[in-house]
């Protein structure tokens, strides 16, 4: 009989598979427009991150919530090791070295799919500044050399 640790690992791998299958899946049916169908998960995750999960997420400008909800990504989650958020000329970009999605995000892309649209750090950023009213167009990509990502999240 397997150890907790070996039916954990286990069911991560099952439930990466069922992810990848899906990001495959929307991907050969809709192309780049995929990240449309992830817009509904970023803003039920930030829901949950405030209302279950007790965060407060807020700020009076955009970078102030950006790096409030970065934090909470690395401080509270885990998700990544280092973080860094840089406002560009029309949006901001935004790094997490040492991401926990990274293996994923890196299978994702193996299958086909141009870019890991399924990132739940991302999609929560874009949700944050959608409760804003500041619609952005989001790009990611990863970062091998540090197993990170970077989010650019250009104003619309």
């Amino acid at each position: 009989m397997a150890t907790e640790e070996e039916k954990k690992r286990a069911l991560v791998r099952v439930l990466e598979l069922v992810i990848e299958g899906l990001a495959k899946g929307i991907y050969d049916m809709f192309g780049d427009s995929d990240y449309a169908f992830m817009r509904t998960v970023g803003i039920d995750l930030l829901e949950i991150m405030e209302k279950e999960m007790g965060f407060e997420i807020e700020g009076e400008e955009p970078t102030e919530v950006l790096t409030e909800l970065l934090r909470i990504w690395a401080d509270e989650f885990g998700y990544f090791d280092e973080t860094s958020i840089k406002e560009i000329e029309n949006g901001w970009e935004i790094e997490g070295h040492h991401c926990k999605g990274f293996n994923l995000n890196e299978k994702i892309m193996k299958l086909g799919v141009n870019e890991p649209f399924t990132d739940p750090a991302m999609n929560s950023m874009h949700a944050v500044l959608e409760k804003l009213k500041i619609e952005t167009h989001m790009h990611i990509e990863d970062l091998p050399k540090v197993k990170g990502i970077k989010f650019t999240l250009t104003k619309v």
